[in-house]
């Protein structure tokens, strides 16, 4: 579980374009998925019906106790590798 102050951190870092202190890749990927969630400021609620899957799965997912199912792999990784959010908003697509 990510604390408040982890996310005050991770945020103060995006700002001031530091690197944060953890490299999110390096998580696996249900912890990638919880990091990116709380940093765009989505509820568990809202992303599992951006992605539209159930709250429940998203919950079980982020806490390591399922895996991501198939049918939702691919809205997972585009969510997670290819869009960029703020303030969950959709700005673009993550520039390679």
């Amino acid at each position: 579980m990510i604390t408040p102050e982890e996310r005050e951190i991770l945020i103060r870092a995006m700002e001031n374009n530091k690197q944060p202190i953890v490299d999110a890749g390096s998580l696996p990927i249900h912890r990638q998925l919880k990091v990116k969630r709380v940093y765009d400021n989505f509820t568990q609620t809202e992303l599992a019906e951006k992605i539209g899957m159930g709250v429940s799965t998203l919950s079980e997912i982020e806490n390591g106790h399922r895996r991501i199912p198939y049918k939702y792999r691919e809205k997972v990784e585009n969510y997670l590798y290819r869009e960029m959010y703020f303030d969950k908003v959709f700005v673009g697509p993550v520039e390679q």
